[in-house]
């Protein structure tokens, strides 16, 4: 069975003209009243820029002593794609959710359903330089720019919390050290004081000082690595590159310590232990001073690039792309029921039914 050659097509429009362009017609101007009676949905576009670098870390690892390196995560995601995530999480949509009402808005029966709503009515896009636009829609322009701004406020809410909670956390930790730091620093000072009065002992010579110095700073590198190691363990894993490094640079620095001179007469090292103590003592309060200043900035996360303007013009209905879409429609529709009632012989406009001999 062979299919219409061009000249039988062309019979057919002929003959069916009338019936193609009716059909055609009507189609179209469904399509059209379709597309009028479609609701106008406007969206409005935000977009933000993150930070370039991680500057939610640690302070505890900028505080550390030159050479000791930073730390960073392995494998840790891009901030932009740390930023969509919290946008797309289930306690920012709960919150949008009652800001606008959107129980009521979309009509639907209760927050959970109405948060599925608004995920179809919500993108969140990446681009190439690291930007993130937020794209919300909805029939009323105002409000769909209020959404849009609303994203970017949660985000930068969730961030300040987020900071000031990792940043108290760090503060509460190096008081902690620094309490005991204070204790030990005291109590080897009452030790080398009360073993030069019992035994009526002159001042250390500069060179035996200058020994145990050097001994004071192997042993204080070794603590601030020892502190190190454990931030990194609380979150990270045991075999990680970053926690196998600091294992491994603490292991060597034990070795050194190892090596120092243990013969010395007993006031050598009492001397080192307080040397270690103060070494330690103004490690730590530096790192508190950090500390403290992270915590209490309250700088913006967010850095917003355009700020949502209320659309001008609606987003979709596309209504020329639905007129032409029910017009080809109505064309290739009509063209085969045209092409189907000439094969069944159902006669045409102008046109008198075929004979049985024909």
């Amino acid at each position: 069975m062979t299919g219409p050659t061009g000249g039988d097509l062309l019979h057919v429009v002929r003959a069916r003209a009338r019936f193609l362009i009716v059909n055609v017609a009507i189609t179209t101007i469904v399509a059209l009243a379709v597309s009028l009676a479609l609701p106008k949905w406007y969206t409005a576009r935000a977009v933000l820029l993150p930070p370039t670098e991680d500057d939610a870390g640690s302070a505890l690892s900028q505080s550390m002593p030159r050479g000791l390196g930073a730390i960073r995560m392995p494998g840790a995601p891009t901030m932009a794609d740390v930023f969509v995530a919290v946008l797309k999480s289930r306690s920012v949509a709960d919150r949008i959710v009652e800001r606008f009402d959107l129980v009521k808005r979309y009509k639907v029966g209760d927050a959970e359903k109405a948060a599925k709503e608004l995920e179809g009515h919500v993108k969140f896009r990446v681009g190439d330089e690291g930007t993130i636009a937020i794209l919300a829609e909805d029939r009323e322009p105002i409000t769909a720019a209020a959404m849009a701004n609303a994203y970017v406020e949660e985000l930068d809410s969730f961030n300040l919390k987020t900071r000031t909670t990792s940043a108290k956390r760090t503060r509460a930790f190096i008081e902690d050290r620094l309490d005991v730091a204070k204790r030990d620093l005291a109590a080897a000072e009452d030790r080398l004081r009360d073993y030069q009065q019992s035994r009526n002992l002159p001042a250390m010579a500069p060179s035996d000082r200058g020994d145990s110095d050097v001994g004071a700073r192997l042993m204080a590198q070794k603590i601030a690595l020892e502190v190190k190691l454990q931030v990194l363990r609380q979150s990270l894993a045991e075999d990680s590159e970053d926690v196998r490094r600091v294992r491994q640079e603490l292991a060597a620095i034990e070795r050194q310590v190892g090596g120092l001179p243990r013969a010395g007469v007993e006031i050598m090292r009492l001397w080192r232990d307080v040397k270690v103590q103060e070494q330690v003592f103004e490690l730590l309060t530096a790192q508190l001073e950090e500390a403290r200043i992270r915590e209490t900035r309250d700088t913006p996360t967010v850095q917003l690039l355009d700020l949502a303007k209320v659309p001008l013009h609606k987003s979709r209905p596309k209504r020329s792309i639905i007129v032409i879409a029910g017009f080809l429609i109505g064309l290739a529709g009509s063209v085969s029921a045209a092409l189907l009632m000439e094969r069944r012989g159902t006669p045409g406009e102008g046109s008198a039914p075929r004979s049985a001999a024909s």
